[in-house]
């Protein structure tokens, strides 16, 4: 039996979603406060791109379809028009909270019953790797882990059954994302859960911690010798040894799925183009898979450094914060970077950008209004 909408179906409702998107940043001009200045940074860097992209293609002759890249810009606005009443911000992290959850339950759902999207029905043979609703298990993972820092930051229970409930539910999240089997994603959940659980460092707390990291590595070096008798797949075996030795930091035998080569592929065509680029979207189309090259490689040098300033200018307004939203920022802002290392969608996806923009009005309220952020700032 197959669980998917028909290809037409689907792209009606992403044009759906696209036009009401467009329709909502007009009407709702009204409603707007006062706007993100880290938001529009992000309208620099847009212009920066595009003019230089545009030009380079003009001058190599590169051609492609400029609409398509245009989707995460106009989400972007209207998110950047939306999350500026401050309401409607305090409104969109819980639902971004449980939109990203449900994503993270339906992958494991998925893998679960043995549904692969790219096949679009259920296999007879056993999935290497969860590849949820995004066709890709990087994603996955990604989408995992904001989900896990998001649910983690909003949901503070006040009594010992609804801990009980939140430790559950971090539990499924967790094996969503273990299940993707991505290198990156159980790296990054390793240290944004360290950073995540700060106050662990101190006190008796601190010896309970060292002794949870003893366990921990006993549990890669146990897994590791016992990784062929767990009835994994080969690829699920080479992912745990991978994994083992990234995080016993065995850097020599971490086997990158082959984007070395495509990032040394790729650096070709900026010693071709330093300074101006070699077009809108180059990048993507030949699989640079890796966001920050990607930026060089499509609108040259200057773009490239503009993005870099521009992400560190988060790293820096997030040390401004209080320390529980300090770190929770920090913890995001790494797992996007680290992922934009590996992959060349971080922001181009529509669901992944509005937390930048999350993020930026974020640093805003913490300047005006810091008391509308309580709720996220509780303990």
């Amino acid at each position: 039996m197959r669980w998917y909408m028909s290809e037409g179906l689907s792209v009606q409702l992403a044009y759906l979603n696209f036009g009401l998107v467009m329709v909502g940043a007009v009407l709702f001009r009204k409603y707007m406060g006062a706007t993100s200045k880290t938001c529009l940074l992000w309208f620099i860097y847009y212009i920066m791109y595009y003019a230089f992209g545009i030009l380079a293609m003009g001058i190599n002759g590169f051609q492609t379809s400029l609409i398509p890249t245009f989707i995460p810009i106009i989400y972007f606005i209207g998110y950047f028009v939306l999350l500026s009443n401050k309401q409607l911000f305090k409104e969109f992290v819980y639902f971004a909270t449980v939109c990203f959850v449900l994503t993270a339950i339906v992958t494991l759902t998925l893998y679960l019953f043995n549904f692969n999207l790219i096949e679009q029905d259920t296999q007879e043979w056993a999935i290497d790797r969860a590849d949820g609703v995004y066709g890709d298990a990087n994603n996955a993972a990604l989408a995992s882990l904001v989900a896990f820092l998001l649910f983690d930051r909003v949901f503070r229970p006040k009594n010992l059954l609804l801990r009980v409930v939140k430790i559950g539910i971090q539990l499924i999240i967790f094996y969503s994302l273990f299940v993707t089997f991505s290198t990156t994603g159980l790296f990054a959940f390793t240290v944004t859960f360290m950073l995540t659980n700060y106050k662990l460092f101190r006190g008796l707390r601190l010896a309970l911690f060292v002794l949870f990291v003893i366990l921990f590595y006993q549990g890669l070096f146990i897994l590791s010798s016992e990784v062929t008798n767990l009835g994994l797949t080969k690829a699920q075996q080479d992912k745990i040894m991978n994994i083992t030795n990234l995080l016993t930091f065995n850097f020599d035998k971490v086997d990158n799925s082959g984007r070395g080569d495509l990032l040394h592929n790729i650096l070709y065509y900026i010693n071709e183009n330093p300074i101006l680029g070699n077009g809108i979207n180059f990048s993507n189309e030949h699989r640079g898979h890796n966001t920050f090259v990607g930026n060089w490689v499509d609108g040259g040098l200057l773009t490239f450094l503009f993005f870099l300033f521009l992400i560190l200018t988060y790293y820096f307004n997030a040390l401004k914060l209080s320390i529980n939203l300090r770190f929770f920022v920090i913890s995001v802002m790494f797992i996007m970077s680290i992922f934009m290392i590996s992959l060349q969608s971080v922001i181009n996806q529509p669901y992944l950008l509005v937390i930048f923009v999350f993020m930026a009005y974020l640093f805003h309220y913490n300047k005006t209004e810091p008391e509308h952020l309580s709720f996220l700032d509780k303990d």
